[in-house]
């Protein structure tokens, strides 16, 4: 093992985490690895445990490839990883990485706090700084910013764990006024749908809270807006061609299954939509990206709805970034392939 230069940029291939989609986040990483430029980048493979702690995963990744159906976990017995002002280390050996890609998904990673930590030991990385990524991790804040700025969002209601533990009966008439149903029960900050609940009949609100709370404190209930989902890339100062999901089988929505484990989701890339309707969600995108200071990447998540209202749903600050991810099969429709991506990232975030 050596750290020795190459000459080449030394990019810390961060996945894992401590959040749910810890195992997405492992996937994202061992396919950025697979796909990075070696002829111009060294690539460091990084890990962060379910606790927390900082591994090198040198002469690991290929065990993180597992059977179909099985999710990848980083290792908790791979070389710890210090991290300090004066650079990466493992067994006393600085890494000398000279930028980190963290293809980390969901809190302790994509919401800010890893970011925090890499400015305060001033190591550059990719994507979304501090700000962004804490805005863009919270759904209710960034509907509110959307809202603000003249973004069509869907609307939307918030409260805190503790506030339904006192306050239920309350908290459910005043949503039962405000909502027609089906409406939508989700974790604020979490990703890749986890915590998300469908809700057909008031008699399913409790286990849908209960289900939310499990992944955060803070639950936002949204309206159901009727119609295709769309989906739009950031790269710089650029937005990709439009693509669609469409969920099959008997899912009531794009969830974790249907996102990561049956196959039941259809990508359709570019979306077969009107060019004006395309213009205008590319539009709203880099809008959205710009509200909230977004940088390097994001996907922009939107709603097309039955009478041709364009909704903005969520944005992403660091989407799935697998070769067959969303994200990357919007660029290559767009003209730019995964490698590319990957290239371009790494470069915007050396400037």
């Amino acid at each position: 093992m050596s750290a020795k230069s190459t000459g080449k940029l030394r990019v810390g291939v961060l996945s894992g985490g401590r959040s749910s989609e810890h195992s997405i986040s492992v996937l994202s990483g061992v396919s950025l690895l697979a796909a990075i430029d070696r002829e111009k980048f060294e690539p460091i493979p990084l890990g962060i445990t379910r606790n927390g702690n900082w591994v090198y995963l040198e002469g690991l990744t290929q065990k993180l490839t597992m059977n179909a159906g099985e999710l990848p976990v980083i290792p908790d017995d791979a070389p710890a990883v210090t991290v300090n002002s004066d650079g990466i280390f493992v067994d006393g050996l600085n890494l000398q990485v000279d930028l980190i890609f963290p293809v980390l998904h969901g809190p302790y990673g994509e919401d800010g706090t890893i970011q925090g930590l890499l400015e305060m030991f001033d190591i550059p990385y990719v994507g979304a700084g501090v700000l962004a990524s804490a805005i863009g991790m919270d759904k209710a804040t960034c509907k509110r910013l959307f809202m603000e700025a003249g973004i069509p969002s869907v609307e939307f209601d918030l409260f805190f764990w503790q506030e339904w533990q006192e306050y239920q009966s309350e908290i459910t008439k005043r949503l039962r006024e405000e909502f027609a149903l089906p409406i939508f029960v989700k974790p604020s900050r979490a990703g890749s749908s986890n915590g998300i609940s469908k809700v057909k009949s008031w008699s399913e609100l409790d286990a849908a809270v209960e289900l939310a709370k499990d992944f955060d404190e803070k639950i936002i209930v949204e309206a159901y807006a009727p119609g295709r989902e769309l989906e739009c890339g950031i790269l710089g100062d650029k937005a990709s061609r439009v693509g669609e999901i469409r969920v099959l089988g008997n899912h009531e929505f794009y969830d974790f299954e249907a996102k990561y484990l049956d196959g039941s989701t259809e990508l359709i890339v570019p979306a077969k939509i009107p060019a004006d309707v395309e213009s205008e969600i590319q539009q709203l995108a880099l809008d959205a990206y710009a509200l909230i200071d977004g940088r390097g990447i994001a996907r922009v998540d939107f709603f097309l709805t039955d009478d041709g209202e364009i909704i903005l749903n969520e944005l992403n600050t660091m989407p799935g970034f697998t070769a067959t991810s969303m994200y990357p099969r919007l660029w290559e429709a767009t003209g730019v392939a995964y490698k590319e991506v990957i290239t371009r990232l790494i470069e915007l975030a050396s400037r």
